[in-house]
């Protein structure tokens, strides 16, 4: 049973709605929330609450509102990570650990927050001299404490807080198996974003590095498929052959993604991690949800989703 609410001050009022969209991206920041309400007075900046059987889905930020002729109100709301999204700023930090980071940057933007437990790895330095995302930012601080303590953080709006996240607190794995929750599927294989060489450059035309790295399997198979990349750091020979060589390693072989579509479930979603099992292909593995969307109208709940078999971050520069 759907229940939203809209909070505004201490005000709380709640929603006719006909349906509800929760939806999200791994890596793409803030979950978006859009539902069709009888009810005209939402304006932008107001809280909207949604519930599902009186367990809290989403807390989040109106931003777009639009009215049809039928005085239907459509709106659009956005969880506490699209402040970390859409402010930018240039930042210097020394000495810093990520919890200090993430900590820093919420207290000067005015952003709640919460740690649930902190990061004790210290950074010796990490600068932002271009104009930079502040999600960007703690995210590039969550993948050089991956990198030196194998540690994987994450970021998630939890009751109105922009949440970091230790894996100790990661959430029990859901089954998704076909027979009992997965209706449809369909599993693609592409080699669109498949690189089987690198090419990475750096420094100036007078004093300048190369590293060439290659995948001859892949090449004898699909052809010369070159990443190129002018890095603007300033690496030795062995940093820009090991970026290289991470590079291609991520980007080799053709990619999987497997589309479910099923009975939805409030604990499934972008980057957490299922168990997967379906009989033709044979699949019965964990798995990471890539992007989600879930539906809800009246006592129904469904949802289609995309999983993937790695939860590497993203390159961030």
């Amino acid at each position: 049973m759907i229940t939203l609410q809209l909070i505004r001050g201490n005000e709380m009022t709640e929603l006719p709605t006909e349906s509800i969209t929760w939806s999200g991206q791994r890596y793409h920041a803030a979950r978006k929330l859009e539902a069709r309400v009888y009810y005209r007075q939402v304006r932008m900046g107001d809280t909207l609450l949604f519930k599902w059987y009186d367990n809290e889905v989403f807390r989040g930020t109106v931003f777009t509102t639009s009215l049809t002729k039928d005085m239907v109100l459509s709106v659009t709301a956005y969880d506490m990570l699209q402040y970390l999204m859409l402010n930018k700023d240039v930042y210097v930090f020394n000495n810093r650990n990520l919890s200090q980071i993430f900590i820093r940057i919420c207290n000067d933007k005015s952003i709640p927050y919460s740690v649930i437990e902190g990061s004790r790895y210290v950074i010796k330095s990490l600068s932002f001299v271009n104009e930079t995302s502040l999600y960007d930012m703690v995210l590039k601080a969550m993948i050089e404490t991956e990198k030196h303590t194998g540690v994987k953080y994450r970021l998630e709006s939890r009751r109105g807080k922009a949440q970091l996240l230790p894996p100790s607190s990661a959430p029990r794995m859901h089954v998704l198996e076909t027979g009992r929750n997965i209706e449809d599927f369909t599993l693609t294989s592409s080699i669109e974003e498949t690189a089987t060489q690198v090419k990475l450059v750096t420094g100036e035309e007078d004093d300048q590095k190369t590293s060439i790295v290659r995948d001859d399997e892949g090449r004898s198979r699909y052809g010369v498929l070159q990443h190129f990349e002018k890095v603007t750091e300033d690496l030795n020979q062995a940093q820009l052959d090991h970026r290289a060589n991470t590079i291609l390693r991520k980007r080799r072989g053709r990619k999987e993604t497997l589309d479910l579509e099923g009975l939805g479930h409030r604990e499934i979603y972008s980057g957490r991690p299922v168990h997967v099992t379906i009989d033709n292909p044979s699949t019965d593995k964990k798995m990471i949800v890539d992007d989600d969307m879930h539906t809800f109208e009246g006592n129904s709940h469904r949802m289609s989703i995309s999983v993937i078999d790695d939860d590497e971050f993203p390159e961030v520069n």
